[in-house]
Order: C-alpha cells, then sequence, then structure tokens
C-alpha cells in the first residue's frame, strides 16, 4: 500500500465512517424524534468527507438549515456552486465505503437497522465514543448538524436542495 493510499485510508475509513453515520442519526432523532431514513445515510460520508464541505457545514448555525447551508454555495464570496452539485456523484463512489461503514456500526452497537429500512442510533453507546481529536469532533458535530437539518426536511425537499437522487 503507498503512502498516500495509506493517508487516504487513515482518514476515509469505514470504521470513522461508522462512528459519523451514527453522529448523523442522533442529530436527526434528537431534532424530531424520528428514525432516519436509511436513504440518507448515503449523503453524509461524501458531505462529511469532502472538506470543503464539511467547512461550510461547521460554519452554519444549526437554527440556520440545510437551505441557508446550501444558498452558501452560490454566494459571490464563495462560488462554490459547483460542490452541491457534486454530492450525488460522490453518494454513488462512497457507496460501498458506505455499506461498509453502516455494517461496522451495527456490529458495533453504534445503531440497529430496523426491517423497515429505517435507522435507530443507539446514543448511549456513541455517547461513551470519546476522543480527544479536535478534527474528528468537528467532523462528528458536523455530522450531527447534517442530519439535525435533514430531519426538518422531507426526502423529496432534501433530493431538491442536495441536487440528489435517492
Amino acid at each position: 500500500m503507498s503512502r498516500l493510499t495509506k493517508e487516504f485510508y487513515n482518514v476515509q475509513n469505514p470504521a470513522l465512517g461508522a462512528y459519523l453515520l451514527s453522529r448523523f442519526a442522533c442529530g436527526y432523532l434528537k431534532e424530531n424524534q424520528e428514525r432516519t431514513p436509511m436513504p440518507l445515510m448515503f449523503i453524509v460520508l461524501p458531505m462529511i468527507y469532502k472538506q470543503e464541505i464539511a467547512n461550510f457545514i461547521s460554519s452554519t448555525q444549526k437554527v440556520s438549515g440545510l437551505h441557508f447551508f446550501a444558498d452558501k454555495f452560490t454566494e459571490k464570496k464563495n462560488s462554490n456552486n459547483d460542490l452541491i452539485i457534486q454530492i450525488h456523484n460522490m453518494s454513488g463512489r462512497y457507496k460501498i465505503m458506505t455499506l461498509e461503514a453502516l455494517r461496522i456500526a451495527m456490529v458495533g452497537n453504534l445503531i440497529v437497522v430496523e426491517e423497515d429500512a429505517y435507522i435507530l442510533p443507539l446514543e448511549d453507546n456513541i455517547k461513551s465514543f470519546k476522543t480527544s481529536s479536535k478534527e474528528l469532533n468537528k467532523m462528528g458535530d458536523a455530522a450531527e448538524k447534517l442530519g439535525i437539518w435533514c430531519s426538518r426536511l422531507s426526502l423529496v425537499e432534501i433530493t431538491q436542495i442536495l441536487k440528489v437522487r435517492f
């Protein structure tokens, strides 16, 4: 394994993905007391692993919501409209990693995938996950915030805002 490949895997690995997916599901559950629809899990890793998108999530307040977040990409000072368009293609490329992360999250008792294809986070197990890494905490917080935003909208609204198809 080359050094670059090893570095990539250290950052974008299924175990980290499992943590991020579970934090997303926690945010979703906290906001509206509902379980997370399975299709939403496929947008989490592409958005959090893409640093520019994760930075936009981190710099947007929780109360602002997904609409305001998406609008930031079209502002003249940012002019990153192509990033929001990339989410759909990236979700396809991250599909296998997302499935592997879901498997690890289930085996690690971070989430339960219910028969009707909804995700229920096991919050007590996620809360016990402690880290001293500021970057990991930032990624987890961004995933949770994204979950909160998505919980306020229907799947149709999310597809329109993020230009994705499920």
